[in-house]
Parts: structure tokens; C-alpha cells; sequence
């Protein structure tokens, strides 16, 4: 009776052993997979916004996106021009700031809607 108790109690042991090693290594397992998710989730959405940062350069410097340009500008150039009073001209600037602060006016063929860009950009008549 007494090498049957013994070996219970050696037995128990080693399995509360095993179980403490595997509830140890099992979180140790779901930490690690969180965190290389974590990882490859972050790596895809730099990828993700380095892609969508190149789409949109190629964007402002495509035909369309150039002709949207003048034509605002020549729609604003047009309102500034037919405003009389100074607020309004100043808020027509602004707008146009606001709505193109980084535009590449070479691209744009009109001399005039160039410097009214550039007037814009300054802030002043």
C-alpha cells in the first residue's frame, strides 16, 4: 500500500508539473502570437500608407488633377475679380488656400492664375 501512495503523490506531482508547464508555455505561445501580429499589422500599414502616399503624388501631377486646379482657380480668379469689397476678396484667398495649400502652379499654363495662386499663398493683394 505504501509504494501505491507513493507512487500517487509522484504521479500528481509530475502531472501538476506538466500542467503548470503547459498553462506556462500556452500563454508564452498567445503573447507571442499577439505581438507578431501586432508586428506584421503595423509593418502592413506603413506599406499601406508609403502606397497611398505615392498614388497621390502621381495624383497632383497628372493632367486631371492640374486641369481641376486652373478650373478652380480660374472660378475663384473670376469671383476676386468681381468682388468689391476687400473681406470678400480676402476670404476668396483664403478659400483658395485652404483648398490648394501645396499646389505645384508650374504645372499650370496661365500666367494670370499662376500669380493669383501666388498671390493667395502670400496673403496680400
Amino acid at each position: 500500500m505504501r509504494d501505491y501512495n507513493e507512487f500517487k503523490k509522484e504521479t500528481d506531482r509530475e502531472f501538476k508539473e506538466g500542467d503548470y508547464i503547459f498553462k506556462k508555455a500556452f500563454v508564452r505561445g498567445i503573447i507571442i502570437l499577439v505581438l507578431i501580429v501586432a508586428i506584421l499589422g503595423g509593418l502592413g500599414l506603413g506599406y499601406k500608407k508609403i502606397y497611398i502616399d505615392a498614388n497621390r503624388q502621381i495624383f497632383k501631377h497628372s493632367i486631371t488633377y492640374t486641369e481641376s486646379a486652373a478650373q478652380f482657380l480660374a472660378k475663384e480668379y473670376k469671383e476676386y475679380q468681381d468682388s468689391e469689397d476687400e473681406t470678400d476678396r480676402n476670404s476668396i484667398m483664403e478659400y483658395v488656400r485652404m483648398r490648394y495649400p501645396n499646389l505645384d502652379s508650374s504645372e499650370i499654363e496661365n500666367r494670370e492664375l499662376r500669380n493669383f495662386y501666388s498671390q493667395c499663398l502670400k496673403g496680400g493683394n
